[in-house]
């Protein structure tokens, strides 16, 4: 029997975590326990937690002062009792077979520490598809597939047990790309399993993490230097870290209607690894503009 620990970190998310906290409870696969990490919110999640799943044996609640997603993770893995740890947000939902398609894979793979599933997106009532992630095949992949960014978010599962796991950097000014540095840095001598099956659904709404644009980039010139700086990584692998560390900052100053600072960072991206379609892209839509491409749609 595989036992799972799904570990939410949540922050003033109380409108949003009951639809989360009930799609996990409503999954068909029967042998796991649901751990809350209240990051010290001051709305009422704290109330609305605990008198909505009081009765709720499955349900554990741990409030603690805010230190950002990185250090409530590593909060949720050390109250952990599962074999397998599945990180969620608190304004996601799971498919009611997320963790039976994850037990099927630790059954057909009992060798495999890192495993997920792929996900699509809820934008205000329209299902929309992470066209990248489902681009890719079943299988497995390392470390090369999460160079250019993180197209897992944080959705994923890492075996706790019997398996020495790096944790998440908890540092404040790395929030937002905690999961991208957590798959990097774990990644470095294993591979991660990822099944061709939508589990989960990414609900787009405008208090997600990465709606702001300007933190967004900061945060990901700070993730792009830690990740230079702490893990071990060939020549090779840093130009396309770095570059595409790039054109991630032009995309959001292009949301950001900074037009030629976007122009300035795709540059900067072919300067680092050659052309690409993605980068050009940038470039051509940079100079266009948003307004434009709108009216000709």
């Amino acid at each position: 029997m595989i036992f799972f620990s799904i570990i939410i970190p949540t922050y003033n998310r109380g409108k949003l975590i009951i639809g989360t906290v009930d799609s996990v409870l409503s999954q068909t696969y029967p042998h796991f326990e649901v751990i809350i990490v209240d990051d010290g919110s001051t709305d009422k999640t704290e109330e609305i937690i605990l008198e909505k799943y009081n009765k709720e044996g499955k349900v554990k609640y741990f409030l603690k002062k805010n230190e950002e997603r990185g250090a409530a993770r590593n909060y949720g893995l050390k109250h952990a009792k599962g074999d397998y740890a599945v990180f969620f947000d608190s304004d996601d939902l799971m498919k009611t077979h997320y963790l039976d398609i994850l037990n099927k894979i630790v059954i057909e793979y009992p060798e495999v520490n890192l495993l997920a599933a792929k996900y699509d997106y809820d934008n205000n009532g329209k299902v929309e598809n992470h066209q990248t992630l489902m681009n890719l095949k079943e299988g497995w992949y390392d470390r090369g597939l999460f160079l250019k960014g993180n197209v897992l978010a944080c959705n994923y599962c890492v075996r706790i047990k019997e398996y020495v796991y790096k944790p998440f950097p908890p540092e404040r000014e790395l929030a937002s790309m905690e999961d991208w540095l957590f798959l990097l840095a774990n990644l470095a001598e294993e591979k991660i399993f990822i099944r061709d099956e939508i589990c989960l659904t990414m609900r787009q709404h405008d208090e997600r993490s990465m709606s702001n644009n300007q933190k967004v980039i900061e945060a990901r010139i700070k993730a792009t230097d830690w990740a230079l700086n702490k893990l071990k990584l060939s020549s090779g692998d840093q130009r396309i870290l770095i570059a595409w560390s790039h054109y991630f900052c032009g995309i959001h100053q292009y949301l950001d209607h900074k037009r030629s600072a976007s122009v300035k960072e795709a540059i900067t991206a072919i300067k680092g690894a050659g052309f690409h379609k993605q980068f050009l892209f940038l470039i051509i839509k940079s100079i266009v503009g948003r307004k434009l491409i709108r009216a000709i749609k």
